[in-house]
């Protein structure tokens, strides 16, 4: 097992963009919706295709924002959102059907104990639940999996009352790229969260991403 990943230098992350989070994280294995950005809505939704998902950019918490609108089924439906949105930039995305259970993966840079993975109840039930179990970064595949079982949600996961089960395979894979990610990018990045992962019986899907980073690499020198 590699050795923890120490905290490095105190430095104040900046939040990215949601798109660019989710390419860098893309680029590591993590699957994403596909997606279109920029400031006309209904030619971001054309590329796209429906049903979709608008999202404003550039705003923290889009939800109570109001900058959130799912299911949308045609162009008609996407400009009238658009128009009620507090932005001037939006993010079109396909939207994610078949959902077993929605988990939270998160990456915290701790100045005491380094990278602390978090994996929880995800989407709404996140702050309800208060489901979620800790590991130090790096951790193995066998030691997240193992995380997993200790969830309440893991029920949902392995199929319940004869429903379906999610890809375990997928969840897996969707957690060790945001780990990958974090091990390689050390030197700048604050915070890094995925909420929801939607995991469906074929794949997980992060819908949401959060990253924070330094962005001259961690140097606290001007």
């Amino acid at each position: 097992m590699a050795a923890l990943l120490p905290p490095g230098a105190d430095r104040k992350g900046d939040v990215l963009s949601e798109a660019e989070a989710k390419a860098r994280l893309m680029s590591y294995g993590l699957v994403v919706p596909k997606s279109a950005s920029g400031t006309d809505p209904v030619a971001l939704a054309k590329a796209v295709g429906f049903p979709l998902v608008l999202k404003g950019e550039g705003i923290a918490h889009k939800t109570e924002a109001g900058a959130v609108a799912l299911g949308l089924m045609d162009v008609k439906n996407v400009s009238n959102a658009a128009q009620n949105m507090p932005c001037d930039s939006y993010l079109a995305e396909e939207m994610i059907d078949g959902a077993v259970v929605e988990l939270l993966v998160g990456v915290t840079r701790d100045p005491a104990h380094g990278f602390v993975l978090t994996l929880a109840a995800g989407g709404i039930l996140t702050e309800l639940m208060q489901d979620s179990v800790n590991l130090l970064v790096p951790s193995s595949r066998e030691d997240i999996e193992q995380s997993l079982t200790q969830l309440r949600v893991s029920k949902l996961i392995n199929g319940y009352r004869g429903k379906p089960g999610a890809n375990l395979e997928a969840i897996l894979d969707a957690v060790m790229a945001v780990q990958a990610y974090v091990v390689d990018n050390s030197h700048r990045v604050e915070e890094v969260e995925i909420n929801p992962l939607i995991c469906t019986t074929a794949r997980a899907v992060a819908a949401d991403a959060l990253m924070k980073e330094a962005p001259n690499g961690g140097n606290t020198d001007e």
